[in-house]
């Protein structure tokens, strides 16, 4: 996304509901249990599987739906805050892309859990590697600063660069 909610100036800590609190650890068992199921699965399918987890962090660049949208505009008790008109767009999709990244995360960590140290093929770890230090090359600091969520997903990428480190 080009454009995040907060450099627009519509970062509301307050208003952004915590990952953590809805698909965290301990949360939702019937995840944590698929997050598990697909650490198994990697013991012996490694690639295919963190190829289809990370296939499907790309396909939710997708915007949010209209419906989802028209729910959302309906159900929000007012539009503005502060006088200014909040972009409901921009804010849902912030939110949809923050949780794709934060449930790929939590996947490829559990996959990199349940791994041996030498499951991961030299191009798929350096692959994984490129593609979470990316993430620590250039940071948007204000983004840190302001939102929870890229803090805590963040941490995520830290986690898994931990994991990635214990195999290469």
């Amino acid at each position: 996304m080009s454009r995040s909610v907060c450099d627009s100036g519509l970062c509301h800590k307050e208003r952004d509901p915590a990952l953590a609190d809805f698909i965290g650890p301990g949360i939702d068992t019937k995840f944590d249990d698929i997050l598990q199921t697909l650490g198994r699965i990697g013991q012996k399918n490694a690639k295919p599987v963190v190829d289809s987890i990370r296939r499907w962090r790309r396909t939710q660049n997708e915007p949010v739906s209209p419906d989802i949208m028209r729910l959302h505009v309906g159900q929000s008790p007012a539009s503005t805050r502060g006088g200014r008109t909040l972009d409901t767009p921009l804010l849902l999709n912030e939110r949809k892309s923050l949780a794709a990244i934060y449930i790929m995360c939590r996947a490829l960590i559990a996959v990199m859990q349940s791994l041996s140290k030498d499951a991961l093929s030299e191009s798929m770890g350096y692959s994984l590697e490129e593609t979470t230090f990316d993430q620590f090359r250039k940071p948007d600091l204000k983004l840190l600063s302001q939102s929870a969520n890229h803090r805590t997903n963040a941490e995520l990428y830290a986690t898994l660069l931990g994991h990635l480190a214990t195999h290469r």
